[in-house]
């Protein structure tokens, strides 16, 4: 593979990252949305893994086919790709879990005097919440997530999808 294709294949795993992520965020803000006013702050452990299952079928799809360009539906190589996959991905949900679990029940409580000034034109009632929201966002979004795209990355590259040398992947 040449400089040119492994940027491209980083490039497009970038881009279908990204879409990995938005569904997962979007099937976790849905979640939370109807989930958190009936159980509370701890609902986020559901809505995380429900939308981890969701991203998980869509980031196979658009890995197998676009990124790493494995166009071959024979049973025993989809299995193992799929196995293969979804193993290496239940270690990094594990690690977006742990993280989640840290940030927003060890750290929110600790930096919720220094994060809730940011948002004091917010009035008073909703205050409270919309620092807690904001802090969910940013460290789920900007910090976890992107620490499990690149722990992802190296698993589909070097262990599900790999290519033998010498072989390369179907067109």
């Amino acid at each position: 593979m040449n400089k040119r294709d492994k940027l491209r294949e980083l490039i497009v795993y970038v881009f279908y990252g990204v879409l990995t992520t938005a569904v997962n965020m979007i099937v976790l803000w849905g979640l939370e949305w109807l989930l958190k006013p009936r159980w509370g702050g701890h609902s986020y452990l559901f809505s995380n893994t429900a939308a981890f299952v969701v991203a998980l079928v869509f980031a196979f799809v658009v890995n197998k086919l676009f990124v790493f360009k494995q166009k071959s539906w024979e049973r025993r190589q989809l299995l193992h790709e799929a196995w293969t996959f979804t193993s290496a991905r239940l270690l990094s949900f594990g690690l977006d879990t742990l993280f989640t679990v840290v940030f927003f029940d060890l750290l929110w409580p600790r930096c919720e005097a220094w994060f809730t000034p940011l948002w004091l034109r917010v009035p008073v009632a909703a205050e409270k919440i919309i620092a807690e929201d904001a802090f969910r966002f940013l460290s789920k979004l900007l910090l976890i997530q992107v620490m499990v795209v690149i722990l992802n990355y190296f698993f589909s590259k070097h262990i599900v999808f790999k290519t033998k040398r010498g072989e390369d992947a179907q067109p």
